[in-house]
């Protein structure tokens, strides 16, 4: 059985877990919190719940998941060859932990972000084989998007990119190189969108999220409206995101819309939390 460790067990950590996992990997998982396996569990449980996975395909996925702690478990890592880091978007927070595992990580272990706005040759910079360092922008909700962006940092090598690329065929995703610039492709066009939307409920040009969403999903074909895909992706990632891009290219058509950061600082982060621009039981 193949072997992999995921480092981050939010929403974007739990669903590559999930799809690895259904493709037959045994992932070593590094959390923070306590009850981060209980988080873990629960997101397995809910998909039984809503329909999307069996009883025995969760019960053979929850037989294949190893738990270890951040802080105190790094050294583990050195029992894989391919590790996926999905940690809170801070680049600071990054580079400690690229750091500290950088000791236990083998010589020719691939070691691959899933940032969505920061560059990978930047990040890179801190480990000693940057060569094995790559981008894998995965995009919310991991198990129904189809599609990764790959990042090639100015020293990644291509055989890292090779192992990279034959990663996402073997989870039957589409991998689409992208330039190492903030935002890449995806999240420079999606978050102007989804903070326009949100801009557009705080002017009041329409009384609830639900107008915004309808006409969106009517007037562009889509399945899922801005507002919607605000709460599905987590309303503190897209907040950090767009700070993120603000700070890095210093235009303010990236600045986040104020209601994002009012919402955020009262714990609506949506789906989540039970509670964003819509209430979640």
């Amino acid at each position: 059985m193949k072997r992999m460790a995921v480092i981050g067990t939010g929403l974007m950590g739990s669903g590559i877990i999930h799809v690895y996992a259904d493709h037959g990997y045994q992932i070593d998982i590094y959390g923070n919190s306590d009850r981060y396996k209980d988080k873990v569990v629960a997101y397995f449980d809910n998909e039984v719940y809503k329909g999307r996975m069996s009883e025995e395909k969760r019960e053979l996925i929850l037989k294949n998941l190893n738990y270890y702690f951040i802080a105190s478990d790094l050294e583990n890592i050195k029992n894989t060859n391919f590790v996926i880091e999905t940690i809170k978007e801070d680049k600071e927070l990054k580079q400690t932990l690229f750091k500290n595992m950088d000791t236990y990580l083998k010589d020719d272990a691939i070691l691959v972000s899933n940032t969505s706005t920061f560059s990978i040759t930047g990040l890179g910079s801190v480990l000693q084989r940057p060569e094995n360092f790559a981008g894998m922008h995965f995009i919310s909700p991991v198990p129904i998007i189809k599609v990764v962006e790959i990042v090639k940092g100015l020293r990644t090598s291509e055989a890292t990119l090779n192992q990279v690329i034959q990663s996402c065929h073997e989870i039957n995703k589409r991998d689409i190189m992208v330039d190492d610039h903030p935002g890449f492709v995806f999240n420079r066009i999606f978050l102007l969108w989804a903070n326009e939307a949100v801009l557009v409920l705080m002017e009041n040009l329409t009384k609830n999220p639900e107008n915004i969403d309808e006409i969106m999903k009517r007037g562009m074909n889509l399945k899922v409206g801005p507002l919607k895909l605000i709460d599905l992706a987590g309303l503190d990632t897209v907040y950090y995101s767009l700070l993120s891009l603000y700070e890095h290219l210093h235009d303010i058509k990236y600045r986040p819309c104020p209601l994002l950061k009012k919402m955020l600082d009262a714990g609506y982060l949506g789906r989540k939390t039970g509670r964003g621009f819509y209430i979640y039981e």
